[in-house]
Parts: structure tokens; sequence; C-alpha cells
């Protein structure tokens, strides 16, 4: 009853407050249509001298204040100055555009031009034919290789020749696919040298005699026969042929009276009505072999002016190459001998003399004793060396300005005058797997190594790597750099590699099935795609052409080339060929 009592008071008490409420709007009305007061415009006069005008007045209006001379000049000043910086920002902008644009196109030069070259539709009929006339992609019609004159295929021996090392006039002189040189034809060779001469007539090979050649598109001559030659290199301006005899001829192929007084015409004992040519200057290796039995020599290679080898005894000599006391454009070494008092800082070495690699043939164990390695293999670029030993162990030494050496581009490594242990291979492989390389290759200044794996249950696997110099697509891993140090992966590559044939700066690799892969530079037409457009990675190429072969373009850019089993590759530095080997 109470608690009712006290409900039933408040409620006349809220009743009782609604007039007030009402008298509240009614007063919120009145304020709103009160007059309103500006109170800036009332302390104006204490805050400014000028007067107060609440609106802002237009730009025509304004009272602007009166400027010296001196002020004037120093606002146009101050605008000039802003317009210029302005007009600076702006053109810095234009140049980092073009910068851009320009190393874009140059880095995706390849593709631009391989897109440019076959934007247009390959289908041979009259239309198209007159089409080409006006357009790119005539001139790789043109430059077709010509095989009419050719009078046997593939199926007989001879020598197909892609690329040229003539010098290219307007017309870029060379062929874009292999063509078959006539002079060649039922001629089984041991082995082919290219000329890396511009005028492209210094061209080297070994016949099934062993007689050495000299030739060029258009002539062959015998120039030192009788000699047994089974391989032969050129550097310097000088051919390095070795004999089954295991030993190395200093031929100076550019020098004929200096050839002609070491060749003596003798008469055989057998046969007394028959003669012999005999050659006598040889790399001299007596005072050099000390190891007991160790008399032949079983491997070389050559760099551009130097040469390194290995003995019968698994030992790695080195030396100058060429004829004269010391190479015109080159006045020191850059490591390339492996030998430590033959470095950059040293004097150029004699031309011609050996000097034992000690620090590759000699190692220290675990227990710091002297023991031997057993090198097997050496391959030089440019100016640098790679060695492999039996253990799978692989070395560098010379110059790693472009990571040649795999090893991390500093000052320290720029020149390595010593043999160096090359192991940055770990990451690629697990942590129980062992790997060992099994062959090295150099271009001029690319390193190409094969490495086998091996894991507990003996299951092998072959692996290709590279490193140095990419800026033409030789490292073969899909990148155009001018340097890599760190070994990348080949992974193109899906069968075993059976033979490398390395130029100056491109790959031809034979495949265990006979399959041609080839990647790199390709101005004159080297790698015989058909194209000058160069490859980053490995790719095949169109078959040998026949003749009285009618292929449309197409058609043939679909087929690919395989080797038979007697069939070889030799690159040169512009050019390459294929040849049948004995």
């Amino acid at each position: 009853m109470m608690l009712r009592r006290s409900l039933l008071g408040r409620g006349n008490r809220l009743t009782l407050g609604i007039p007030s409420l009402r008298n509240f709007s009614s007063c919120t009305r009145l304020y709103k249509n009160s007059e309103q007061i500006d109170e800036a415009e009332l302390w104006a006069p204490n805050l400014t001298s000028q007067p107060y005008k609440a609106k802002k007045s237009s730009k025509e209006e304004f009272q602007w204040p009166d400027q010296s001379e001196e002020q004037a000049q120093r606002a146009h000043e101050i605008r000039v100055e802003k317009l210029m910086r302005l007009s600076a920002v702006f053109q810095g902008l234009l140049i980092l555009l073009g910068v851009g644009a320009a190393t874009t196109t140059y880095m995706k030069w390849p593709q631009i031009k391989s897109w440019w070259v076959t934007k247009d539709d390959y289908k041979v009929d009259d239309n198209t034919i007159e089409r080409l006339v006006k357009s790119k992609t005539k001139k790789s019609m043109d430059e077709i290789a010509v095989i009419s004159d050719a009078n046997f295929g593939p199926e007989v021996s001879g020598l197909y020749l892609a690329g040229s090392n003539e010098i290219a006039g307007k017309n870029k002189a060379g062929y874009i696919l292999p063509k078959r040189i006539p002079l060649f034809d039922h001629k089984v060779l041991r082995d082919v040298c290219l000329s890396d001469e511009p005028n492209g007539k210094e061209n080297l090979a070994i016949d099934e005699r062993g007689d050495l050649l000299k030739w060029s598109q258009d002539a062959i001559s015998t120039i030192l026969p009788d000699q047994n030659l089974v391989k032969v290199k050129l550097s310097n301006n000088v051919a390095y042929a070795l004999n089954k005899k295991g030993e190395i001829l200093v031929i100076p192929v550019k020098d004929p009276s200096s050839l002609t007084k070491h060749v003596e015409h003798k008469r055989s004992w057998v046969l007394p009505w028959k003669t012999y040519c005999s050659y006598d200057w040889k790399l001299d290796t007596k005072d050099s072999f000390k190891a007991k039995g160790e008399n032949k020599i079983i491997q070389f290679d050559t760099g551009k002016h130097h040469l390194a080898l290995v003995s019968n005894k698994g030992n790695a000599y080195s030396c100058a190459t060429g004829i004269k006391s010391k190479p015109q454009d080159r006045s020191h070494s850059y490591g390339q001998f492996g030998v430590p008092t033959l470095s950059q800082f040293d004097e150029f070495p004699p031309c011609n003399k050996l000097y034992e690699i000690e620090l590759l043939n000699r190692a220290l164990d675990s227990n710091n004793s002297v023991y031997k390695r057993d090198i097997l293999q050496v391959a030089c670029g440019d100016y640098h060396t790679l060695a492999r030993d039996a253990e799978g162990k692989l070395f560098g030494f010379g110059i790693n300005k472009n990571g040649q050496l795999g090893l991390p581009i500093s000052y320290d490594n720029e020149q390595i005058p010593f043999p160096k242990i090359i192991s940055r291979f770990g990451s690629y492989f697990g942590r129980d797997s062992k790997f060992k390389c099994v062959d090295i290759n150099c271009s001029t200044q690319t390193s190409f190594v094969t490495l086998e794996t091996s894991d507990d249950n003996g299951k092998k696997d072959v692996f290709y790597f590279s490193f140095g110099d990419g800026l033409n697509g030789e490292l073969g891993n899909g990148n155009y750099k001018n340097c890599q140090p760190e070994p990348a992966p080949i992974k193109s590559i899906d069968s075993p590699v059976k033979e490398w044939s390395c130029g100056g700066h491109h790959i031809w690799c034979k495949l265990a099935d006979g399959q041609v892969l080839v990647w790199g530079f390709n101005e004159r037409g080297q790698l015989g795609t058909g194209k000058r457009i160069k490859v980053n990675r490995p790719q095949p190429i169109p078959g040998l052409l026949k003749p009285g072969d009618q292929l449309q373009p197409d058609q043939l850019y679909r087929t690919k080339l395989f080797l038979q089993p007697q069939q070889s590759v030799a690159a040169g530095e512009t050019s390459t060929c294929i040849y049948w080997k004995k």
C-alpha cells in the first residue's frame, strides 16, 4: 500500500514538470532568432590596425602591400628557382625512365628480336613470299644454307660447318644452318680445330693418317705429314698437336719459314725407296718429367697464351704458348699457370718451357704428411685453368673476374696464381649424398663441371653446373649475366652428355642418345638454329639438310638433329663443325 502511494506521488510530480519543458523549448527558439555578434569583429581594433571584414574579399579587391624593387626581384628569383627545380625533377624522372627502358630493352633483346623475327606466319606460298620481301623475316628465309650444290647427304662421311670466322660484311657472313663442305666428302678425320682468326683461313684438321691439314671453305692442303697426330689445339698463333707417342709438337702455322726449319725428309730403313717427314720442334719434357716411367702426355688443353697438360703418371704441368718471348697484348700472367712464382707480379715466363704445378700434384693429409694427387684432366679458358683428380676433387686457378673459378668475386680472389679447391656444390645435394667431379670443360670465360652423386644404396645421378661469364647465355641456366661466381645447375639437360664442345661464347653438347643441344652466342649462326638469336638455355637444333629436300621452314624447325656414333663436334670462336671421326 505504501509502495503504491509512492508511485502515485512520483507520477503526479512528473505530470507537473511537463510545462517547464515546453517553456525551455520556446526559450531555445527565441535564442535562435536573436541577433548574432562576431566576437572577432569586436576584438579586431585591439588586435590589428587594419579594418576587419568578416567576409573575405575577392583577389581584385584585396589591397596588396607595396614592395620595393629588391623585394620584387627577389620574389621573381624565388619563383624562377622553384620552376627550375621542378623542371630538373621532371628531367631526372625522364632520364630514369629512359635508362630503365634502355636497360630493359638490352636485357630482353633476344626475346624482342625473337618476337620480331617470328611474328609473321611462315607459310611458303606465292603471297607469303611476296610479303616477305619487305619483312625482316625474309632474312631468315634467304640465309638458310643452300644445298643444291651438295652431292651427298648426312649418311656419307664429310664435314658440315655452321657460322663463320670470316669478317662479317653487310650480309653478316655465316651459315645459320650447318652446310656441307664438299672438300671433305668421303673423308674421316681424327680431330678438327677451328681458327679464332677473322680471315677464317687457318682452320686445322688431322686426317685419318695423322697428317696435319690446313683448310678453309675453298681450299685444303697438308702442312705437316707423317706425324701420326691425334689432337690439335691453337694458342697464340701456334698449333700444339699431340701424337700417338705422347709428344706435343709446336707448329708455327703462321710462320712457314720457321716451320720448314724443323722439317727434315728422311729415307726409310725398311723401305729405302720411300721417304718420310720428320719434325723436331716439340715440348721438352726431359727436364720436367722426373717420376719413374713418366714419359708420355695423355691429355692437354690450351688457353689464350698458356697450355696445361697431364702426364701418364698423373702429374700436371703448364707453360706459356707462342714463339715470341712475351705476348704483345699481355705483359703479365693472370695466375693461369698455377705456379705462385708466375703470378701477375712476376715476369711472364718464356714460351714453351714446362713448369710443374707442384701445389696441384701434391697435398697434405690430415697428419700433415705429403701425398701425391693423381690428376686426370685439365681444361683451359682464356686466362683460367680447371683440373680434377682421381678422388673427384675440383681445382681452379687463374683469373676470376667473372667468377669462372667458382669463387666469390673480391679483391683477394680476382687472380689466383695457385690451385684452389672448388667445393661450393653442397647446397644442391642432400646431407648423405656423396659427389665427385667426373668431367670439366671451359669456354673463354665460363666453366662447366659434371658431377656424379651416389647415395648409400649405390644409386648414381649426374648433374651439370656452370659458373663465370654468361652475358651471351653461355651459362645455360636461363639468365644473361656477366658474373656468376656461384655454381648454378643446368637443368635443361635430361640425358647424359657424351661430348662437350665449347667455343668462344657458345656450347654444343652431344647427348648419349645422339641428340645435339646448343646455347650461347649466335651472331654468326654458330649455333646452327637457323637464326642469329642468342640462346640462354640448352635447346635442340634442326636436322641436317639433304640434297633434294623441299621442306618449308616450319617443317624444318620441327626436326631435331641426332648425330651418329661416329660423328663428332668441334666448336671454334665463332663457328662450329660436325665431322666424321675415326
